[in-house]
């Protein structure tokens, strides 16, 4: 490894109990991907601890789908609740997570137990720190990033055969080669795979999925959680938005968008801006919101177009 220190994203899938293995991934930043360094299976928190520490010399950001702070001995967190009422539109819930529940595969608590040995390590849920770590879920991330705003149906349930797991891994793994530079574990044929051995590659998987949201939420739309006013967990949120633009000859457009940085160059130096604003550059962003998808925010931009100047100006004055 390069004496230069650089920024890893480590993911783990963590197993509640002991006995059944966590999917490990830490990756790096490579031109406008990750890079995956390394992807394996753990089984304790000794070896996650172990592998972590081999790269300490540098910045670190660790995403771990597993609750690392659980203050209530039963029903939910407030990050449980408040997640369940934001995501209800798109039919995404967690699980509650307590100490009755929890100390049921573990007596210590197995994600507290790698929390706590963390933060000895100086780990910190700040983005600003030189080692952090935060809460992070699977379901959010490849729904708000990649799904259409929908659960991907991956997970083994009721009703879903192995047939239908493997097709819908098959599109997790399409999604991760969008945001990972080529590996194995991408490429891997899923046609031999089943039983334990399916389930082990979907907990690979769903580690990059963790490094992903690590390294997505740290300069994109993310919303935090917090457990006892420290924020905890994070996920990403839409990336739909309504924005209004303040033309050079003083008037107001308004406008959708998923990425306000590139529409707004677009509208400034292309011929994919708006016709309506090409001969009144430049234009200024003085205002967006985001919205819950394309519908919403299409349904948001048609009711802010239908406001007086008077009115969009008192919006930009919020």
């Amino acid at each position: 490894m390069s004496s230069k220190q650089e920024s890893f994203y480590i993911g783990i899938d963590l197993a509640w109990g002991e006995k059944n293995p966590s999917g490990f991934c830490i990756a790096t930043p490579q031109k406008n991907k990750l890079k995956i360094i390394d992807i394996k299976l753990l089984y304790s928190i000794d070896e996650i601890i172990d592998e972590i520490l081999k790269y300490k010399e540098h910045k670190l950001f660790v995403g771990v789908d597993a609750p690392l702070v659980v203050p209530n001995e039963s029903g939910n967190r407030l990050v449980e609740k408040e997640f369940n009422k934001d995501f209800a539109k798109y039919k995404i819930s967690m699980l509650p997570a307590n100490k009755k529940l929890l100390t049921k595969y573990s007596p210590d608590i197995r994600s507290v137990q790698l929390f706590d040995k963390l933060s000895e390590l100086d780990f910190k849920r700040d983005y600003k720190a030189q080692k952090t770590v935060f809460e992070v879920y699977t379901h959010s991330t490849i729904a708000m990033l990649w799904n259409n705003h929908e659960i991907l149906p991956y997970k083994r349930k009721k009703g879903r055969d192995t047939v239908f797991i493997k097709e819908q891994l098959a599109i997790y793994k399409k999604y991760l080669l969008k945001e990972f530079s080529p590996h194995k574990i991408l490429k891997q044929d899923l046609s031999d795979l089943r039983g334990k051995k399916l389930k082990d590659h979907e907990d690979m998987l769903d580690s990059l999925t963790c490094a992903y949201a690590m390294y997505y939420c740290q300069e994109n739309e993310a919303k935090f959680y917090q457990v006892e006013g420290i924020d905890t967990f994070v996920t990403p949120i839409s990336k739909w938005k309504v924005y209004m633009l303040k033309c050079a000859d003083d008037t107001l457009y308004t406008g959708v968008a998923t990425d306000l940085a590139r529409r707004l160059d677009e509208h400034n130096n292309s011929a994919k801006g708006a016709k309506y604003t090409r001969n009144k550059r430049p234009v200024e962003l003085v205002y967006y919101e985001n919205c819950a998808d394309r519908v919403d925010a299409t349904k948001r931009e048609a009711a802010i177009k239908k406001l007086s100047r008077k009115e969009k100006l008192e919006l930009i004055d919020v």
